[in-house]
């Protein structure tokens, strides 16, 4: 009996190295300024937000309440966040980028032209990581609108990271942000 107690350190063991399968589905639409955002973890939808941009403010909506949050950058969230998203990089697998896209400009010849230079771009870039992630999955779908004016752009990305990598990543990013604190003081004394 004393046995099964062993099993709850394995388990959360087991789930502190067992890779998270994380899914990000984001949709924007140009034209209105809003879009959809929603989250996975194991394909169990976690959290799904609609957004509507208005200036500097971002209204979040979801089926129980709506949020109204007003965006103004700090150069130091900006440094904290850079660090740890550098930190995060290497650690995460890519699993598959796919990018969907409806694009009319209300003339056949316009909309063709900027659907070629958009997929050009799109694929120059999947090339790109298809160099540094050979068994990562990318994908473009597009539709071009030739007789109306629409932009929608939709995208779904997947990767796989483990709780250790992230709480390592963390950890990491705030010992380097002390040790620039510190090289700071120093340069200003």
């Amino acid at each position: 009996m004393q046995s099964l107690y062993y099993l709850i350190p394995m388990f959360l063991i087991i789930l502190f190295i067992f890779p998270l399968i994380i899914q990000v589905r984001v949709s924007f639409n140009l034209e209105e300024l809003s879009g959809v955002i929603c989250l996975f973890i194991f394909k169990i939808k976690v959290k799904y937000y609609m957004y509507q941009i208005k200036g500097k403010k971002i209204i979040l909506q979801n089926e129980k309440q709506t949020k109204i949050k007003e965006f103004e950058f700090d150069p130091s969230q900006l440094v904290i966040a850079e660090i740890f998203k550098s930190q995060l990089k290497n650690k995460a697998r890519v699993k598959e980028l796919f990018v969907f896209y409806n694009i009319g400009l209300g003339d056949a010849f316009r909309s063709a032209m900027v659907g070629g230079v958009i997929n050009t771009a799109v694929l120059t870039y999947f090339t790109m990581l298809k160099n540094k992630r050979p068994t990562a999955s990318f994908g473009i779908y597009d539709t071009i609108s030739y007789n109306r004016e629409v932009f929608e752009v939709a995208g779904k990305g997947s990767i796989s990271i483990s709780l250790f990598d992230v709480a390592y990543s963390l950890l990491m990013s705030v010992i380097l942000i002390k040790n620039l604190a510190k090289q700071s003081k120093k340069e200003q004394v």
